[in-house]
């Protein structure tokens, strides 16, 4: 009686516990970064704790805890078959790629209450708009420990530490006040003060979620002459591309230097041709297309969905995309679940980092929740 209190009390705080961690180290480790320039440890021991808290809380989830296993296996062996295959750096990438998965399977068993989720929800939207106040000020007095890159490049992301997970966080906060509030966002301020603040946070993937907000707002709300409002929103939307593209910024500068496609990729495609896939025709026997294999993760393309093919091999990620999205998204879902996330896919395919951030993991927790109350669909 006294543990199941204690197991639910656990259950109650333990989402918001963990974003408020995960947020506090994730500040620490810009400021350590920023100003001293040295790393911290802190925020990697504390993601070590959780993940073993993690694992040994999905124990008795047996059947999907196999299959984690299985890719388990499928690492292990794939590692076996190259040279130094189990360095440190390697072996901390395994863990990242497996941290999603049980944060998934651990919530999707004890996150029912909706007490529960409306404490993550509130504490959620909160620390999006503090953020959100930290990047109107880091862009109103030049402060750099809220800039989103270091030297010239224009972008705030406020605490953030890294680009990729301030970009995911914006994205995947837009999408949940869209789901959230539908028509009535307009009217919420926290919204308002979160779309503004990603006017300036200067990544491409946080641009599109901008425009995808406005056309789906647009769609969504009752107003007379929608199809015009949304082919302005698309005209003007293309006309901002092609001005940042063509004419103005570093796109402009990459796209004279090089092509259209790299400018569109940041330098992606580039990484792939001339540093993965020499990586894979060098070190890689028919086993490793199957199973994966590598030495150093940082010779990936950055593009996340070819990554982890990159990693797991042609089985193994066939295997780790499965389990992620089955236990991500282990629900039916409607027609509206469906647009929200294929435009996040479409995010991912061009972007890096998706699957092996762990705060992305626990924001991904908040849109589950979310699309799951819409689609009024238990567990």
């Amino acid at each position: 009686m006294y543990l199941n209190q204690i197991q639910k009390s656990i259950n109650k705080s333990i989402a918001m516990v963990l974003l408020t961690v995960f947020f506090l180290t994730e500040a620490y480790g810009k400021i350590v970064h920023r100003y001293f320039y040295d790393k911290s440890d802190i925020a990697k021991y504390i993601k070590l704790v959780v993940l073993l808290f993690l694992i040994a809380a999905c124990l008795r989830y047996l059947r999907q805890f196999k299959l984690i296993g299985l890719l388990f296996v499928v690492f292990l062996v794939g590692q076996l078959t190259i040279s130094n295959g189990f360095q440190n750096e390697i072996i901390v990438v395994f863990a990242k790629f497996l941290f999603p998965l049980f944060i998934f399977l651990y919530f999707n068993n004890n996150l029912e209450s909706s007490n529960n989720k409306e404490l993550l929800f509130k504490t959620f939207e909160w620390f999006m708009a503090i953020n959100s106040v930290l990047i109107i000020i880091g862009i109103l007095l030049s402060i750099k420990l809220f800039k989103t890159y270091q030297g010239s490049r224009f972008g705030y992301n406020g605490a953030f530490y890294a680009a990729s997970t301030g970009s995911y966080a914006y994205i995947i906060t837009l999408m949940y006040f869209l789901l959230r509030y539908k028509e009535k966002v307009i009217k919420n301020w926290k919204f308002i003060l979160i779309f503004i603040s990603c006017i300036f946070i200067g990544t491409k993937a946080v641009y599109l979620a901008i425009a995808f907000t406005i056309v789906y707002t647009i769609i969504i709300s009752k107003i007379p002459f929608k199809k015009t409002l949304i082919a302005v929103a698309s005209l003007s939307v293309l006309l901002l591309a092609y001005y940042f593209f063509f004419h103005f910024g570093i796109f402009n500068t990459i796209r004279q230097k090089e092509s259209l496609f790299t400018a569109l990729m940041s330098y992606r495609d580039e990484q792939f041709w001339e540093i993965t896939l020499p990586y894979i025709k060098e070190n890689w026997s028919w086993i490793n297309y199957l199973i994966g294999g590598v030495t150093d993760f940082d010779l990936r393309s950055q593009m996340d969905l070819i990554d982890v093919f990159f990693f797991w091999g042609i089985l193994g990620g066939a295997l780790y995309l499965y389990l992620f999205f089955r236990l991500f998204l282990p629900f039916k879902m409607n027609s509206t679940s469906w647009v929200f996330i294929s435009f996040l896919a479409f995010i991912v395919l061009l972007a890096g980092n998706f699957f092996v951030y762990s705060f992305v993991a626990l924001f991904l927790v908040v849109l589950k929740l979310i699309l799951q109350d819409k689609n009024n669909i238990k567990l």
